[in-house]
């Protein structure tokens, strides 16, 4: 057998949204051996809602479930309608009548986090997914292929790793190696509060117009976002509360913070420090790569982190699908993901922070209705607008130049 006929072994470490994601698309390639694996023993979510955007339904689309992830929102929330959110000051000026409403281009796309990690997990094969696999360290071994060591003394050879593995990836840490505390999550000043409350009592508090629909309550270094999940009986909630005064990544500090706002009314909140990636100088290393949070935590507040990773997935897959990625063109594929993937994604991480001001009255924006409305009216057209075939080509052919580059290279040799 040559190198063309031999299927390439890939390995995820990690079995979330984007890891899945990655998986199927290359499962429905066929031209990868696959392997997911998973530290838990069983797929589990944290957090109760999650948006898929509109860049993201593209990639679902070319995939061919777009359609049932819209059905599952609409039933989510009890409303198919593309409102992003009614922005609101949380102070009750003006009767609480919103500054703005900014719409999705097609259809609501906030879902309960767990009907998208099952939607996922039904049209993977079962005997390609490793549970209970919490990954140790890897390393390349002589025959240039990946070697992974897991906790429970297990080991795996691949000739691709993809790290799926969240904000607090070990395959990063592995990968950068003495560097690694340079790119280790760093706390944002923010803090976020979540859990879910009865629909009947958020329309005590707000009417059955306002609490029905996605709501984005502005205040002074705080902000509520709320939808429907459970088909519009609960309402999601998640208020954020910000220290702008000691820069991007202050020190962290264990700070209280006072509750305030409908989180009286949540028995246990969940509570914790929202924390995001530093932009990394490169996502892969050899034939190891590094998708999603694990390569771009950024914070929640432009709703695109996962949607960022689900790119990723698309990226990654054609490369790894394309007809001449061969074991040894691995790196090169590699590289041309990194390339298109890495200035976008991070563009995101930036963006997402400036929201963030936004949202929170600190921008230059400030309290200026006019103003804020005309950053809602565009701040996402940019990441929406995105043409994933365009992008997805554009690194097929950084690929394929690299491969005529190293073969007029040997050829001169």
């Amino acid at each position: 057998m040559t190198e063309q006929t031999v299927k390439l072994r890939v390995a995820i470490v990690g079995g979330g949204t984007v890891g899945l994601s990655l998986a199927l698309y290359l499962n429905q390639l066929d031209t990868c051996d696959l392997s997911v694996y998973e530290g838990a023993k069983a797929f589990t979510t944290i957090g109760a809602g999650i948006e898929i955007s509109h860049n993201a339904m593209k990639v679902y689309q070319e995939m061919g479930f777009s359609d049932t992830v819209y059905e599952l929102a609409a039933a989510a929330s009890g409303d198919a309608s593309n409102v992003w959110f009614d922005v609101r000051f949380g102070d009750g000026r003006n009767g609480a009548k919103p500054i703005c409403t900014p719409r999705v281009p097609v259809g609501n796309t906030k879902l309960h986090r767990a009907d998208a990690l099952d939607l996922l997990v039904s049209r993977l094969p079962k005997e390609k997914v490793f549970l209970g696999k919490h990954l140790e360290t890897y390393e390349r071994n002589s025959g240039g292929a990946v070697t992974l060591t897991f906790t429970d003394g297990s080991t795996a050879e691949a000739d691709v790793l993809v790290g799926a593995d969240g904000i607090k990836s070990r395959i990063r840490r592995v990968m950068y190696g003495e560097d690694a505390k340079n790119v280790d999550p760093r706390w944002s000043g923010c803090i976020a509060y979540r859990g879910l409350l009865p629909m009947e009592m958020v329309v005590s508090y707000q009417g059955e117009h306002s609490a029905h629909r996605p709501n984005l309550w502005m205040g002074n270094a705080r902000h509520i976002v709320q939808y429907p999940v459970s088909r519009g009986q609960s309402v999601n909630l998640a208020v954020f509360v910000t220290d702008f005064d000691h820069g991007r990544y202050p020190e962290w500090k264990g700070t209280d913070w006072i509750e305030q706002s409908m989180l009286r009314s949540l028995d246990k909140p969940l509570k914790w420090a929202v924390f995001e990636l530093p932009p990394l100088p490169s996502y892969v290393s050899g034939n190891v790569a590094l998708i999603g949070d694990a390569a771009h935590a950024a914070l929640p507040h432009q709703g695109n982190g996962a949607s960022q990773g689900i790119e990723d997935a698309h990226v990654l897959a054609s490369l790894l699908s394309h007809p001449r990625c061969t074991k040894s063109a691995v790196p090169l594929a590699l590289k041309a993901y990194d390339a298109v993937r890495r200035p976008r994604s991070q563009r995101l991480q930036q963006s997402s922070f400036e929201a963030g001001r936004l949202f929170e009255c600190v921008s230059d924006a400030g309290e200026n209705e006019q103003k804020i409305a005309a950053e809602f009216d565009t701040m996402m057209d940019w990441v929406w607008s995105i043409d994933i075939n365009a992008q997805r080509d554009r690194a097929l052919r950084l690929f394929e130049e690299s491969l005529s580059n190293l073969t007029e290279y040997v050829m001169t040799e």
